[in-house]
């Protein structure tokens, strides 16, 4: 971990691993800190020019992840799903569970004192119909990718809670992770990001390639992934 002094006297914490890549990636985080990935022959001080020169990008960007952040939190107030923001309703009744419909969420309980269990009463409504909504977008994505001629191998989809990504791909066991946030997101951005995945199947990187793999089979992809952006 190290930082670079701004002239105007603002720190930038980065920290960099070596990879054989072939350009330099920079990835702003929630935590306030760039990650820096760079081919061995690039120097630190090489590095560190480009960060002071991006400096207010960073600044910027750490500032709409934390924004994001708090968006995509739960509360026993409203939460976010698909894109749409229902009010929380809770009833006195003995089901305990929730229940999302198309205007709000309804949450059954006793208990309807204790915030924190009202809560995971929501995220768990959240996190299974999340699981069968992925399932679902899986299912589809597969078949259009057939429908294309290309063959993706058996994969198994898991959900997870990731702080530095959307999604990710190990192409050599076959494993795709989604990220559990997305759930506040609209299901074609849902899409997007698992179209990311499988293409991860063919190109292993980012290159202009791996884009134009998107480009061709999935043209809608840039539209729904900027809403990741936001």
């Amino acid at each position: 971990m190290k930082t670079v002094i701004l002239p105007d006297k603002r720190r930038l914490t980065y920290e960099l691993t070596r990879k054989s890549v072939k350009n330099i990636n920079f990835r702003p985080k929630e935590d306030g800190i760039v990650y820096v990935s760079a081919s061995p022959r690039v120097s630190i001080k090489y590095i560190e020019q480009a960060l002071a020169e991006k400096a207010d990008f960073f600044f910027e960007a750490f500032e709409k992840l934390k924004k994001r952040e708090e968006k995509s939190s739960i509360n026993t107030k409203s939460i976010c799903w698909l894109g749409k923001q229902y009010p929380v309703r809770i009833i006195k009744n003995a089901r305990e569970c929730a229940v999302i419909d198309e205007n709000e969420c309804r949450v059954f309980t006793t208990l309807t004192d204790n915030a924190n269990y009202v809560q995971g009463l929501i995220i768990l409504a959240l996190s299974e119909r999340f699981l069968e909504l992925c399932r679902e977008i899986n299912t589809e994505v597969r078949t259009e990718l057939e429908r294309g001629g290309l063959k993706p191998p058996p994969t198994v989809i898991t959900i997870k809670n990731m702080k530095s990504r959307w999604g990710s791909c190990s192409y050599d066991r076959g494993h795709i992770s989604i990220n559990g946030r997305l759930a506040a997101y609209p299901r074609d951005t849902i899409k997007a990001v698992f179209w990311h995945e499988y293409a991860h199947y063919w190109y292993h990187d980012h290159s202009e390639r791996f884009y134009d793999f998107l480009r061709k089979n999935y043209p809608d992809y840039f539209k729904w992934h900027e809403f990741l952006k936001e």
